[in-house]
């Protein structure tokens, strides 16, 4: 839904009296807590991330992988994912029977050909 997916702005739920399908259940959705959220992955390990992939975090539960690849100007995989509201700043994505660490950040990732992320080297272990 639009609110778990930061796309909550466009929805508009004003004025009060704006009736459209599906107002009921976005009423309903907006009342509770997000369960899920979608954040921006980068790979701290060599791979590739690609849909479909399990999203791990630590003492909070799973996610998955909604889209991910390379980047030429990060030189690094990057994607974007839907995790559980919980998640904090770093999370394992299985690749190919292997655990790789990522840093979850905020989109966008590159801004007029500029990364707008602190890279470290591929590998680099990180508290």
């Amino acid at each position: 839904h639009p609110f778990e997916s930061g796309l909550g702005w466009t929805v508009a739920m004003q004025p009060q009296a704006r009736r459209f399908m599906g107002r009921e259940a976005l009423e309903a959705i907006q009342r509770q807590a997000a369960a899920r959220k979608l954040v921006g992955l980068l790979l701290e390990d060599r791979g590739v991330l690609r849909r479909h992939q399990a999203v791990i975090a630590a003492g909070v539960g799973e996610g998955e992988i909604t889209s991910g690849g390379f980047s030429p100007t990060l030189e690094r995989s990057i994607a974007f994912a839907r995790v559980p509201a919980g998640t904090g700043e770093h999370v394992e994505v299985e690749v190919r029977g292997r655990a790789l660490r990522a840093r979850v950040v905020k989109p966008p990732f590159v801004r007029h050909g500029k990364p707008l992320l602190t890279l470290s080297q591929p590998g680099d272990s990180q508290p």
